[in-house]
């Protein structure tokens, strides 16, 4: 089970393999959350179990400890900043947790966290790139309106000195449709992305 670690205490789990059950977001000791950013620490859920005094049994949330096929619990650093951790089920065959284990641990857990610190990135990125077209598009938009409001404006002021006059009067109907499609093409923008539709651009 992969969890992310949000906030000091808060952990949700992001994702799981041949996990069924629900899980929950969880409120977790700061106490454990300490231990996995500052020591890097593994917690060996059999140990707490088999030893109910052991320090590591006071901090793991007790439906992991109830949970028999829990095994080992991973912390998922980038340097000091705690990503994550992972919670591996017990394998079928008896591996012993000693130091080689738990270095190779240690290392497939910064692995794992340097992917999701490159993931984390990206989506910033991504938003970031967002925003930008978002705006882009803001300022093209209030460009439109602008020439559209000015246009219509000009008319009106006119129509009060030549309405009667049928030269004005096909003019106006021509500046109409103009706004009229102006406007259709700024929805259609809108509807379909930043790139003006029907707009020369450079390539």
């Amino acid at each position: 089970e992969l969890w992310t670690v949000h906030g000091d205490t808060n952990a949700t789990r992001l994702a799981s393999w041949r996990v069924d059950d629900a899980a929950p977001a969880v409120t977790l000791e700061r106490a454990f959350v300490d231990r996995l950013r500052t020591q890097a620490w593994i917690f060996d859920l059999d140990e707490c179990r088999s030893q109910p005094e052991h320090p590591d049994a006071a901090v793991v949330p007790a439906a992991w400890l109830a949970n028999q096929r829990c095994w080992l619990i991973v912390p998922l650093r980038v340097g000091e900043e705690l990503l994550g951790f992972v919670i591996l089920r017990r394998p079928h065959a008896v591996i012993d947790v000693n130091w080689e284990t738990r270095d190779l641990l240690h290392t497939a857990g910064q692995q794992a966290a340097a992917f999701m610190a490159l993931s984390h990135a990206t989506e910033s990125l991504v938003e970031a790139r967002k925003f930008e077209a978002f705006n882009r598009m803001s300022a093209f938009v209030v460009h439109d309106l602008k020439n559209v409001i000015a246009q219509q404006s000009l008319m009106l002021q006119n129509a009060r000195r030549l309405k009667d006059n049928p030269a004005f009067q096909a003019d106006m109907l021509t500046t109409v449709e103009n706004s009229v499609e102006r406007m259709q093409r700024l929805l259609t923008q809108l509807r379909e992305g930043e790139t003006p539709v029907g707009v020369a651009q450079g390539v």
